[in-house]
């Protein structure tokens, strides 16, 4: 088990639980289903870091919100 960052959709910036080895989630929302992906990243004066984002958000995107939670 991981505790990893949610970023983007209805999850963004909640911490939860994935079981090791899991590279995709979903969460079923009012407004329908939304699937997060795994990525790594690596943030500067943070290291390189686990996270599940929306799987439509592009990567530049999901580094700039990583980055925004954790200043």
């Amino acid at each position: 088990m991981a505790i990893v960052l949610y970023v983007g959709g209805s999850k963004d910036g909640d911490k939860g639980v994935v079981p090791h080895g899991f590279s995709k989630s979903r969460a079923g929302t009012d407004a329908g289903p939304e699937i997060y992906t795994e990525r790594f990243m690596e943030l500067p004066g943070i290291g390189k870091i686990r996270v599940m984002a929306l799987e439509s958000l592009r990567d530049e995107i999901v580094h700039q919100r990583t980055a925004q939670h954790y200043r």
